[in-house]
């Protein structure tokens, strides 16, 4: 056992304090150089308010030195402005990739390179972190529902064991995702409370969302519950203005199960058990949408503006999965 040495303790410590000295020293300059790295991208993609959003994301960033900023730039900078959704999807991957289940991002003047993928787009890059995601995540629920459950809305079209819902607005793809067709829950970003994916994908590809269930995917357990685990029990059809783009359940969009990425065999598939696919159209955003979520895409706190929105938009704020205030639930409460 070392005897107790004063000197040496004091010398032990200055080294320490030596080495935090130079990691914090390099830290600060690795983070100067992804802020000016970051700003470059907005500037010379004459991004408005450049200094102002690079702060945004400066603020949201939650990577080691901030060396996600870049690429958080490089996506503003194509056209992505909802900082809520930046953040959700990067906090996102900095959870798989601190658990070493996705590979590092690099950013290039191709466009974001993970592993041997580029993405050049947002809402594609989310898409397959949203899927790398549900690769290791818990379902909401079990695999296996009760045989008897109904789902709460009608169904768009019903018939050979297929029913097909409308997600026309994003409470209802909330509802749809959260459970309400089949009994489980799932992972579509589209579907999750307080969610503004839904509207990136209407403002980006004018996306018209169809929710399939296929009973003939089920499968019955010896104790009567209902097995949901082949993916294709449900696929979330998205007619968007450049062409449709399947997603089954296990998140993975563009890649379905069995049918990979061939959109007409599986459009087949539909049209032999007699579902009208030229009925699930594209349906372009209409002036009313937009005003809509000018309103109620973020969540206020304020409890007068909460009481002047009439009956239908106090229903569709909570239907977008916002928190209420106290004082805005006990509003509800005590009118009813």
């Amino acid at each position: 056992m070392r005897r107790f040495d004063k000197k040496y303790v004091v010398k032990r410590a200055n080294v320490l304090a030596e080495q935090r000295y130079l990691t914090d020293k390099f830290l600060v300059n690795e983070s100067k150089k992804t802020e000016s790295q970051a700003l470059s991208i907005l500037n010379s993609n004459q991004v408005d308010g450049s200094d102002k959003v690079l702060s945004a994301l400066m603020g949201i960033d939650k990577s080691i030195n901030q060396k996600n900023l870049p690429i958080m730039a490089y996506f503003v900078a194509k056209g992505e402005k909802n900082t809520n959704n930046i953040a959700s999807v990067f906090n996102d991957y900095n959870d798989l990739e601190n658990n070493k289940r996705i590979k590092p991002l690099q950013y290039t003047k191709n466009g974001v390179v993970i592993g041997d993928k580029t993405f050049t787009e947002f809402i594609p890059f989310s898409e397959y972190v949203h899927g790398e995601k549900n690769k290791f995540a818990s379902p909401t629920k079990g695999s296996s529902v009760e045989s008897d459950f109904e789902a709460e809305e009608k169904p768009l079209w019903s018939g050979n064991n297929i029913d097909i819902y409308d997600g026309l607005d994003v409470g209802r793809c909330i509802k749809y995702t959260q459970g309400g067709l089949t009994g489980k829950g799932y992972g579509f970003c589209i579907g999750q409370p307080g969610n503004t994916m839904y509207q990136s994908y209407r403002d980006s590809k004018d996306s018209s969302f169809y929710f399939i269930i296929d009973k003939n995917r089920f499968n019955t357990e010896e104790d009567g519950s209902v097995n949901l685990d082949d993916p294709l029990h449900i696929v979330v059809l998205d007619n968007t203005k450049y062409g449709i783009e399947l997603t089954d359940a296990d998140n993975s969009t563009g890649k379905i199960s069995e049918y990979y990425d061939d959109v007409e065999s599986y459009l087949d598939y539909l049209k032999s058990n007699g579902v009208p696919v030229d009925k699930l159209v594209n349906k372009a955003k209409s002036p009313e949408e937009a005003e809509e979520e000018e309103l109620l895409g973020q969540e206020n706190d304020d409890l007068e503006w909460f009481i002047k929105l009439p009956f239908e938009l106090k229903s569709k704020y909570i239907g977008r999965g916002h928190k209420l205030t106290d004082a805005q639930f006990d509003y509800l409460i005590g009118n009813n």
